[in-house]
């Protein structure tokens, strides 16, 4: 990431340099752009830059909010094992429904990410959706959040974004 001495824990602020057309953020929802290939944080960049680009991750903060590194981390680590998982009409695309379903509200849902899953399947039993799911969703799930969480703890970012003043 251009800009970042990854290494040192660095603080990202309001007016921190756009990474798509580098004037300087000030207002409105940043956005943090993933790399969808690879566990990594490409750039923070305005909502109306970022909108158009498809082929990253996209996570709009809502400020005033705050990511601490590990927040940060886990994200990295989420969004590539996200885009790794079958989606659309695939088979096994729930496992995918149910990680998303946790940006949402993402960091708040972390404080009980079951109780975002149990909702997201009470709600699937209204939506006209053929089950394509092979497995156990529920252990798949913690599984993978498991993973998801150990690969941050072993692979910090080293950035917190601060957006609250």
């Amino acid at each position: 990431m251009a800009g970042y001495n990854i290494g040192v824990m660095q603080k990202i602020t309001w007016k921190c340099l756009c990474s798509i057309c580098q004037r300087p953020i000030q207002r409105g929802k940043p956005t943090l752009l993933f790399a969808i290939d690879r566990p990594m944080l490409l750039g923070i960049c305005h909502s109306t830059c970022g909108y158009s680009r498809y082929k990253y991750g996209h996570f709009q903060m809502c400020p005033p909010n705050y990511l601490s590194d590990e927040q940060i981390s886990f994200l990295v680590q989420f969004y590539y094992r996200l885009y790794t998982l079958p989606g659309g009409q695939e088979p096994n695309r729930e496992l995918r429904w149910c990680l998303s379903n946790l940006l949402s509200d993402y960091p708040t849902s972390m404080v009980s990410p079951m109780a975002s899953l149990l909702r997201l399947l009470d709600e699937h039993k209204r939506w006209h959706h053929e089950w394509l799911y092979n497995g156990d969703l529920e252990i798949d799930f913690l599984r993978l959040l498991g993973e998801i969480q150990k690969a941050a703890r072993e692979n910090p970012v080293g950035l917190e974004f601060d957006f609250r003043t």
